[in-house]
């Protein structure tokens, strides 16, 4: 069981690393947005980009962790399996959303 979970934590932390970088993208451009008065689409950009970019790993690791569960186990343990993980990484970037959505309100009071 820890060879397979080893396997398995490339695509957590790709999962984490995702979820982070779309935390710090998306606030990043409404910091621009909301603090600069004078602000062009070339400030905002690469926050946008990073953010984007955050979702896309977020997603394509999540698709391949359900794909290598798929590959490592039964088809009765890779369901209760994959429900777990995916609940973890689903907890994991739901508390970095609120923690992106707080620092948000915080940041435009």
């Amino acid at each position: 069981q820890i060879k397979s979970e080893l396997r398995l934590l490339p695509f957590m932390l790709g999962k984490l690393i995702g979820a982070a970088m779309a935390v710090i993208g998306f606030p990043g451009a409404i910091i621009i947005i909301t603090r600069r008065p004078n602000h062009t689409f070339s400030d905002i950009l690469p926050y946008l980009l990073i953010g984007i970019f955050g979702i896309s790993i977020f997603l394509l690791s999540s698709r391949l962790l359900a794909k290598r569960i798929k590959e490592t186990t039964d088809s009765a343990q890779a369901h209760q399996s994959k429900y777990r993980i995916s609940m973890i990484s689903w907890l994991i970037f739901s508390a970095l959303a609120i923690i992106f959505l707080v620092i948000t309100y915080l940041i435009t009071k």
